[in-house]
C-alpha cells in the first residue's frame, strides 16, 4: 500500500501505448488524459469524466470518458490506480 500522499498509478503496456499515441497525435487528448489520471488519484470513483463502475467480464474497473469515443479505463486496487486502457471504447 502506497505511503499517505503518496500517489501511486501503473499503466499496463496497452495503456502507456495508447497515451504515447495521444502524445503524438493529439495533445489536447493528452493532456486531458492526465488530468483524469491526476483526478484518479486523488478521488478515484468521483470527478471528471463521469466514472462509472464497468459490469459483466470487467467488474471491478471503472471508466471516464476521454472524449465522446474514448474512454480511460481503470481499477483500484491497495490504493493504487491501474490504468489499462485509454483509447478506444472497452
Amino acid at each position: 500500500m502506497p505511503a499517505e500522499n503518496e500517489a501511486v498509478v501503473a499503466f499496463s503496456r496497452q495503456a502507456w501505448a495508447d497515451y504515447q499515441y495521444w502524445v503524438q497525435n493529439d495533445r489536447k487528448v493528452a493532456e486531458r488524459v492526465a488530468r483524469i489520471v491526476a483526478d484518479c488519484v486523488r478521488q478515484p470513483f468521483a470527478g471528471i469524466g463521469n466514472p462509472e463502475p464497468l459490469k459483466h467480464e470487467l467488474a471491478g474497473y471503472w471508466s471516464r470518458r476521454i472524449t465522446k469515443e474514448h474512454r480511460f479505463v481503470y481499477k483500484v486496487e491497495n490504493g493504487r490506480c491501474i490504468v489499462v486502457q485509454c483509447r478506444y471504447h472497452y
